[in-house]
């Protein structure tokens, strides 16, 4: 733990290894933390993050393969600090690894590299909610929504009927979109953030030097994946078909078809989780841990080291967001996340007890 006592140092030139550091306190860490801020879309922060370190390792190191080494690196911390994470999210680590080592490997243009970084792995990061809910329900699922907002529209007296619209395709658009436009605005900030590091040195003030606070994120929880169906949001989707069974039956707007077919996409969804969960993924599981305990034994100095800074980076994450508790919803989380990485990045904290 660091001691009240403790100081600070500004770091005259970063190390990759803390910027490993960093990604794996955020792939392991950051995603809680915004969740208990009660921050919506944290995947899209934590994905945005990702990008960001990505980049700052491509720019400080002399080999791209230091992008595959990190990647690798950071998936076992994230598999030892946070256990129950779901497969998908180690996936979508490795993917933006992959891109990243191969954009700025094929790319000399730091800029243009990073903005396809940000493109593709926001994109990704996006499309998978949507490739899963698909797999777990099939096409009925848009199909009843397009439905659902048809119907709406029809008690409000707007009519569409000439200009046939999906409306689930406007949702995966727009949900895309402010993604892939995060994901971009990550990518360029961090490819100009080395020029600007020295600039940013004016957060390390004396209020930081002095900071004294209680651990806001101490409290530790095992997040156990739930069902689908446990989950607020899939409750949510239940009532939702279930009303629109109940409304096929008495309006004459709907298919009369549809109730059974969404009878039938419950059963199946049920059906998908219950062979993920209990055959698929325990075999993917049982390999996924062989290959954790391969690296866990061969990296376990490397991985020391990194968990070692979790306590400073803690107490960095605590002043930042108390700092920006002048700003307002989106203003104070852009202020929030810039100054925590600019201080995760030039400043060591250094046990003086």
């Amino acid at each position: 733990m660091i001691s009240k006592s403790g100081d600070y140092s500004i770091q005259p030139q970063i190390d990759p290894k803390r910027i490993i550091a960093i990604w794996g306190f955020s792939e392991a860490a950051l995603g809680g933390i915004l969740h208990a801020l009660k921050i919506p879309l944290t995947g899209m922060f934590v994905g945005g993050a990702a990008v960001i370190f990505i980049t700052l390792l491509a720019h400080y190191s002399q080999k791209k393969t230091a992008i595959l080494n990190a990647t690798i690196t950071v998936i076992v911390i994230k598999a030892i600090i946070s256990p129950h994470t779901p497969l998908a999210a180690y996936f979508a680590v490795a993917l933006q690894g992959l891109l990243g080592y191969l954009f700025f490997s094929l790319i000399k243009i730091e800029k243009i590299a990073a903005g396809l970084l940000g493109f593709f792995a926001l994109l990704f990061s996006a499309l998978q909610k949507f490739i899963i809910l698909t797999i777990i329900f099939g096409n009925t699922l848009w199909e009843s929504i397009d439905d659902f907002v048809n119907y709406i529209l029809i008690q409000l007296k707007i009519d569409f009927s000439g200009y046939p619209i999906s409306f689930s395709i406007i949702l995966i658009f727009i949900y895309s979109s402010v993604h892939v436009a995060f994901g971009i605005y990550f990518a360029l900030k961090a490819a100009s953030l080395p020029h600007k590091l020295n600039e940013k040195s004016y957060l390390l003030t004396e209020a930081f030097r002095n900071y004294l606070t209680e651990d806001i994120f101490t409290r530790k929880e095992l997040h156990i994946k739930k069902r689908w169906w446990k989950k607020k949001s899939g409750i949510v989707l239940i009532i939702f078909f279930v009303l629109l069974m109940i409304l096929t039956y008495f309006e004459p707007g709907f298919e009369k078809n549809r109730a059974y077919e969404i009878l039938i996409m419950l059963l199946r969804s049920f059906v998908i989780t219950f062979l993920w969960f209990v055959i698929i993924s325990p075999l993917v599981i049982t390999r996924f841990k062989k290959f954790i305990e391969k690296n866990k034994f061969e990296r376990a100095s490397e991985i020391n080291r990194v968990t070692a800074l979790f306590p400073e980076f803690k107490k960095i994450i605590n002043y930042t967001w108390k700092s920006s508790a002048d700003y307002k919803k989106f203003k104070r989380l852009r202020r929030f996340l810039s100054d925590s990485i600019v201080l995760l990045l030039i400043t060591r904290i250094e046990n003086n007890a």
